[in-house]
């Protein structure tokens, strides 16, 4: 397996992983979104150094409706701190939460919002808003591969960036630590080695734009037939039964993620020596 494909499979892997965890806790929710950008920030927490070795854990509250506190911090079982968090970019949507910062509703827990909304937010309420360093953009994209939803073309030029962008930081870094060590030892030059990051760069976007692409549409489009063949008597049949149910749920991730693993592997081969 080449370092790029290694690292755009990482990728899509926790991004269905992620996009599973969400409709176990949420379902089929409109806004499902919101549950990913929880996810993914008590992963965050959760790896950070610091955290583990403060033995801090980040955890989500046992309602997914919580009026307070989306997430709670444990530290040796006690309740150590909590966090409401945004994922909004809609007018509609600021405009409700500057509502409910300014009348003081979060005043005991701590606002996290994603990139996109502390940005819209500004400096409109008197509470502080922390970013969480995750974008809307991430959060849409995993909750529309878990939903099946089919991307517009508008969406599909976002998911290609932030796929690119991911792909050739990953490949980049791998490439970077691998040349490091290279001319630490002798079988690299500088030279040589700035221009392999830079290769990989540009091969890491290309192969994580692709990805991201396959993994959206394959996703959309396994959605897509699933209500078509809803609207059948034996689909009806089949998806009223539990089994039937899950596999349709967990259907589109498992074919956003199978389609974005050979897609990267097919551009991949192109750039091989």
């Amino acid at each position: 397996m080449s370092k790029t494909n290694t690292g755009v499979f990482a990728k899509e892997g926790y991004e269905a992983c992620t996009g599973l965890r969400a409709l176990e806790r949420a379902g089929q929710c409109k806004n499902l979104n919101g549950h990913v950008h929880e996810i993914m920030f008590c992963d965050k927490w959760n790896i950070n150094p610091g955290s583990i070795i403060q033995g801090k854990q980040a955890m989500l509250t046992k309602a997914n409706t919580a009026p307070v506190h989306d997430v709670v911090i444990m530290k040796n079982g006690h309740f150590s701190g909590g966090f409401q968090l945004k994922d909004t970019v809609s007018n509609s949507g600021i405009n409700k939460t500057l509502k409910q910062i300014n009348s003081g509703k979060y005043s005991h827990t701590n606002i996290v919002g994603t990139e996109e909304t502390v940005s819209k937010i500004g400096n409109r309420t008197a509470q502080k808003v922390h970013s969480s360093g995750i974008s809307s953009e991430t959060t849409k994209r995993i909750a529309d591969k878990a939903l099946g939803r089919l991307p517009s073309v508008a969406a599909l030029g976002s998911v290609a960036r932030s796929g690119g962008v991911a792909g050739a930081g990953i490949r980049a870094g791998i490439e970077m630590i691998s040349s490091i060590n290279d001319v630490c030892k002798g079988r690299k030059t500088i030279d040589k080695a700035v221009a392999d990051v830079g290769k990989s760069a540009v091969k890491g976007g290309i192969t994580g734009a692709g990805s991201a692409v396959a993994g959206s549409v394959v996703s959309g489009a396994t959605g897509a037939a699933i209500g078509a063949l809803s609207s059948t008597g034996v689909g009806t049949a089949l998806l009223g039964t539990a089994a039937g149910a899950a596999t349709a749920a967990a259907a589109p991730i498992v074919a956003g993620f199978a389609g974005a693993c050979a897609v990267a592997s097919f551009i991949s081969s192109i750039f091989d020596d």
